[in-house]
């Protein structure tokens, strides 16, 4: 006997309906096409309460994932539960992950490398630096040095994935000594490139630390200048290197970008200057002229050589001023000329030469210039202040290869080339 009060339809608002299938005693729920576009979506069960119940459950889905959570293919399904996985425990969802990644992932440091940062922000000064804006030429060669040196390290390494901890502390404590101001530089790429919105904020952590008070550079005693020129007086005839310690020690000339630039045609000994030009610095800088103080013109007169370049080939350079040092007593070498010891600390011959002339004259300004410095501040790295230093800078201003005070100087250096050549000199 038929129910007459038996329903055999239901809608469900947002999904279908169940409906009661005569003919196999089933009840069929009937979504349509709502998670197909090209078939039904239909399932069958034996009883109303089990329709409803999974009615609900596709209810709640299609609300919590969407249509497209019933498009999504096996491989597709496995590697969202995947995804899952990896963001357990991080308070975020699939969603919010999607759009990090899709915001950060058009970034253009999302495929730039270091070494590609590096080239664009070069690129970038030395355009300003032609338009009469921008940072000082000489300034663009301490960046490349400092490029340089990055590229080799870090170039690799995609920009958006460059780590404080990971990339960075490892390479300071590989840097020692110099790691600040690579980290200073660092520093300065990176806002670049958030400037430029290659990435949304810098990954270096904290501020740069202050730097440490600067010590008073190293420079030469009275009696080590003394020795050290007497030394090149009395070698010249076997080494000739006066020029040499003449251009660095009195001229304050730079040992290596500048001096190994230098010809004989660059000193004028009549007129009584040196002319540097702006390709014989090494430091991008224009070029400069310097005047030969009286004592030096009379040295320079000694020099057996006057033509040519101030070191001919590098090779030999190298092997008679180490040689010509250990006879002014700087270093020892051994064998295969290794140092056994070395007292002759970098750049002390420049730090004199900038230590005597501001003795001698007082002026900031003019040492500045003198080095070829286009940042006053820098000469606190290369003068030396001490009590007494102008009276000793008159002495090395009126430098006379005959004075008294050189004498014993003299045959001391005469006894140790002696003693190690057997040669008689006088």
């Amino acid at each position: 006997m038929k129910n007459k009060n038996f329903k055999k339809k239901y809608e469900f608002k947002g999904l279908g309906v169940i409906r009661f299938l005569e003919k196999t005693r089933n009840w069929e729920l009937d979504a349509g096409l709502k998670f197909s576009p090209t078939k039904k979506h239909r399932e069958y069960f034996q009883t109303l309460e089990l329709a409803k119940a999974r009615a609900n459950q596709l209810l709640i889905k299609l609300k919590n994932e969407g249509l497209n959570g019933f498009k999504l293919s096996p491989s597709e399904q496995l590697d969202a539960s995947n995804a899952i996985k990896i963001i357990n425990g991080l308070n975020v969802n699939l969603t919010q992950v999607a759009q990090f990644y899709a915001t950060h992932a058009t970034q253009k440091g999302s495929r730039m490398t270091i070494s590609e940062l590096i080239d664009d922000f070069f690129d970038r000064k030395c355009l300003d630096v032609e338009n009469g804006e921008g940072v000082r030429p000489r300034t663009l060669g301490d960046y490349k040095s400092k490029n340089d040196r990055l590229r080799k390290e870090i170039g690799e390494i995609k920009v958006s994935e460059f780590s404080h901890i990971d990339h960075w502390e490892p390479l300071s404590k590989k840097l020692g000594r110099s790691s600040r101001r690579f980290e200073n530089h660092l520093r300065t790429l990176l806002k670049f490139a958030v400037e430029r919105g290659y990435i949304k904020s810098s990954p270096m952590i904290g501020k740069l630390k202050p730097a440490p008070p600067q010590k008073q550079p190293v420079v030469f005693t009275e009696v080590e200048w003394r020795r050290l020129i007497i030394t090149a007086l009395e070698t010249e005839q076997e080494f000739g290197l006066l020029a040499y310690v003449l251009l660095t020690t009195v001229m304050g000339i730079r040992p290596e970008s500048e001096t190994r630039n230098l010809h004989w045609s660059d000193i004028d000994l009549v007129n009584k200057q040196i002319f540097i030009a702006d390709d014989q610095t090494g430091k991008n800088f224009l070029g400069r002229n310097l005047l030969i103080p009286e004592f030096a013109i009379d040295l320079f007169s000694y020099c057996k050589v006057k033509e040519g370049p101030i070191i001919p080939t590098t090779i030999n350079f190298n092997i008679t001023w180490d040689k010509l040092r250990e006879i002014a007593g700087f270093l020892k070498l051994g064998n295969k000329r290794k140092k056994v010891w070395n007292k002759w600390s970098h750049d002390v011959a420049r730090h004199t030469a900038a230590t005597m002339h501001y003795g001698m004259y007082q002026s900031k300004e003019k040492v500045s210039d003198f080095l070829g410095h286009t940042n006053k501040s820098t000469m606190r790295y290369y003068v030396k202040h001490a009590k007494g230093i102008g009276e000793e800078a008159k002495r090395f201003y009126s430098f006379k290869i005959n004075d008294p005070q050189n004498e014993d100087i003299r045959k001391s250096v005469c006894k140790t080339l002696k003693a190690s050549r057997g040669i008689n000199y006088k």
